[in-house]
């Protein structure tokens, strides 16, 4: 299994810190938490979970597709988007695949698992595209990745676009591909709930492309490839989210802002410009290393996520942290001030 954030177990397991006393910096999520309501959700939806899921999840790809104004054909529920990336690379398997290095890990990792190679772009039939970016966190317009899924078109390779945190940038409608489907018959957009709602327990993902892409890709998932609870839950939160999205994107822009001014005033640490609800920062000072900095955030229950598993980067020099809550935020920023001015 690959490197990712979000992996607190083995220091609630060394007994130092309770749950409840662990900063996670290292997992993008909502900083804003679960909606208020997912309690509820789940207290009516647990019922289901005495009888197998409903085969189809017609409900599941009813509320997506209205949400994304789409046919129910061309939406694709899957255990999480890091699921579906898997089984899009066993789709098109030995085939040579792109990525836009740094990028999500995963991609690479499918594609070599399923016998593929990664390869320079003009000679992949597949290429792995992450809107905004992880783990810059940049996001590219509409526009430019309109005309890289003509070029797809043209040459007959399938792109995919990752836009796991979509919902999180501001104004999103500017960016997603989503809406684009009809105009391409070899576009894949994945979609992720983890990020944007902060329930990644329940692994909630789905994609969405041409009903005859839908209909290949479901012909290899196993049975049931979402629980019934996820399915349910999903299903509301796609129907009544997003008054709690925008609520989200406000708050989450304030804190952004925040942390990236505190970040750059502590000298030694460089954050990258970001509109996605984390930061890519370098490590300036040549005597510290991404793994020190990180163990010693642990010793104070904070995690951040060292990034020297991201091709592209140079080993050592980079860390990427969540924008969490304001007051969060400023422990975090507290604890990195202090350890920077202890080793100075």
């Amino acid at each position: 299994m690959g490197t990712h954030g979000g992996n607190l177990w083995p220091l609630l397991k060394e007994g130092t810190f309770g749950l409840d006393e662990i900063l996670d910096f290292s997992a993008d999520l909502n900083p804003l938490g679960p909606p208020p309501d997912l309690g509820v959700l789940i207290q009516e939806a647990q019922g289901q979970i005495a009888w197998y899921p409903e085969p189809t999840y017609e409900e599941f790809r009813e509320a997506a597709g209205r949400l994304h104004r789409a046919d129910p054909a061309a939406i694709l529920p899957g255990n999480g988007t890091a699921d579906l990336i898997h089984l899009i690379s066993r789709w098109r398997a030995g085939e040579d695949a792109a990525v836009a290095a740094p990028t999500f890990t995963e991609y690479e990792r499918a594609v070599l698992a399923n016998g593929g190679r990664i390869t320079p772009l003009d000679r992949a039939r597949l290429l792995f595209l992450c809107n905004p970016n992880n783990p810059t966190g940049t996001v590219q317009p509409r526009e430019e990745l309109l005309k890289v899924a003509e070029a797809c078109e043209r040459r007959g390779a399938f792109l995919v676009v990752d836009e796991a945190y979509m919902d999180l940038v501001e104004d999103p409608l500017r960016y997603s591909m989503i809406r684009d489907l009809a105009r391409f018959s070899r576009l894949i957009v994945l979609r992720s709930m983890t990020k944007s709602f902060a329930i990644p327990g329940l692994r909630v993902g789905y994609l969405a492309a041409s009903p005859g892409i839908v209909a290949g890709l479901r012909d290899l998932q196993p049975p049931w490839p979402m629980n019934g609870l996820a399915a349910s839950v999903g299903a509301r939160l796609l129907e009544r989210g997003e008054p709690f999205l925008a609520q989200t994107r406000q708050a989450l822009k304030r804190f952004r802002d925040s942390l990236r001014e505190d970040l750059a005033g502590l000298g030694g640490i460089r954050p990258s410009p970001s509109s996605a609800n984390f930061f890519l920062c370098r490590l300036e000072d040549p005597g510290w290393s991404n793994r020190r900095l990180a163990d010693q955030l642990k010793e104070r229950g904070i995690l951040i996520r060292s990034c020297d598993d991201f091709t592209g980067l140079e080993p050592g020099r980079f860390i990427r942290v969540a924008v969490r809550r304001r007051e969060e935020n400023e422990r975090l920023v507290g604890a990195l001030r202090e350890i920077l001015r202890d080793a100075g």
